[in-house]
This record gives C-alpha cells, sequence and structure tokens, in this order.
C-alpha cells in the first residue's frame, strides 16, 4: 500500500509519533522530515522474493545528499519463515550497485544487484515481533525470501530524511510530498500539510506508475 498516509492523515499519529522519531533523531539529528511510508505485505503461500537491492536506487535524483532512515515495523511476526528481511552489514557506505534482470514472476521487482557485488554468506536475518522496529539506511543491501508458510507478513516502513537533504521539488512534486516531522526546514524544502489528505497524489502516482519502492 503506497504512500497510505497521502489518503489516510491519521497514520500521522504514527509517523509523526516521539517514540519513533527519537528512534530517528540520533543518526538524522534534531531536524526531520518524514519522506514516505508504504504497508508491506506478504501473503502466506504467496507472498514473492524481494530481490537484492538498495533502496537508493529506486530514489537516485530525486534528493540529494541520499541520508534515508527507515523505521521497519512488524504488524505481524516477521520470522525466516514467513520471508523477514535480511541485510548485508556495513553496505551502506555504496548505494548504488549493478543491476542485472531476475523473473518478475517470482520476485517483487525484476532486477537484483549482481552477485559479484553482494556477499550474501554474511547476510543477518532481522526477525522482529509484532510493534518490534528495524532501522536500516537507504543503501543498505537487503532481500527477503518468499513466504511459503501460512503465517502473514505485514510491516510499516516509515521514511526519514534529515531536513539538510534537499528534494528536487520541480521533479517530483507533481507526484510527492515531504512533510516537517520535527524541528526545522535547513534547505529550503517544500511541504506538504499533515492536516490534509492528497488523494489526488495518489491517483496521480498510481495513473503514472510512480508507486515508490
Amino acid at each position: 500500500m503506497d504512500v497510505p498516509h497521502f489518503s489516510f492523515p491519521q497514520l500521522y499519529e504514527w509517523l509523526f509519533a516521539d517514540e519513533v522519531l527519537d528512534l530517528v533523531e540520533p543518526l538524522l539529528g534534531p531536524d526531520i522530515a518524514l519522506f514516505s511510508s508504504h504497508f508491506i505485505s506478504k501473503p502466506g503461500f504467496t507472498g514473492k522474493r524481494v530481490p537484492w537491492h538498495e533502496d537508493s536506487a529506486y530514489w537516485r535524483g530525486y534528493m540529494e545528499p541520499m541520508e534515508v532512515v527507515t523505521v521497519w515495523l512488524a504488524i505481524d511476526p516477521s520470522t525466516r519463515e514467513n520471508g523477514c528481511m535480511q541485510v548485508i552489514p556495513r553496505t551502506q557506505f555504496n548505494g548504488y550497485s549493478t543491476y542485472e534482470p531476475v523473473d518478475g514472476k517470482t520476485n517483487v521487482f525484476d532486477t537484483e544487484i549482481i552477485r559479484p557485488q553482494r556477499d550474501d554468506d554474511r547476510a543477518v536475518a532481522i526477525e522482529l515481533a509484532p510493534n518490534q522496529a528495524s532501522l536500516h539506511d537507504g543503501k543498505l543491501q537487503h532481500f527477503s525470501e518468499a513466504n511459503t508458510s501460512p503465517t502473514r507478513r505485514c510491516g510499516y516502513t516509515m521514511r526519514y530524511i534529515s531536513t539538510r537533504v534537499r528534494e528536487d521539488h520541480e521533479k517530483i512534486g507533481q507526484w510527492h510530498h515531504l512533510y516537517l516531522a520535527r524541528g526545522k526546514d535547513l534547505s529550503g524544502n517544500v511541504y506538504g500539510d499533515p492536516k490534509k489528505a492528497y488523494p489526488d497524489l495518489a491517483r496521480f502516482r498510481a495513473k503514472h506508475n510512480k508507486n515508490g519502492h
């Protein structure tokens, strides 16, 4: 479910919660903007594999510098059995690997980081109970296996940037909004109003295939 907060402002109760922003502030500093959010669900038995990737590959050219922190909040248990996220530690220092095609019928995306540029043997599984969360850098290599278990795996990703980061509003403002979550703006960004719904943006994204990662 792509950027559900555009249509359901009630989600700002989570997205702007001090309990969440207090996790993010030690990494980004006191001036924080909400970049995006998604509900990501892998149904039991049918949830596809997510290929190895960096989130930054999907956002390149939208912001500078690429400093994004994702809070991955578990709604359901997230385990090896139902396809939890796995990461390769300390891979966030590149962020722009080379990709090759993979089968789109069995994978959520149709490209994956080439094998010589990743070390699968170092992968660490991020297993979470409901209401637990993990944090990862936007340039960190990660993937998840298909869900072959009967248990759904749903999480809510809440993505934040420092307001030092400059979003290219002319390029993406027609289909995306930042929101000032804490502190002050430092780079002249344009922000949406969290008291308003923006269903027109959601419709535009769907019509023009602008669904984000």
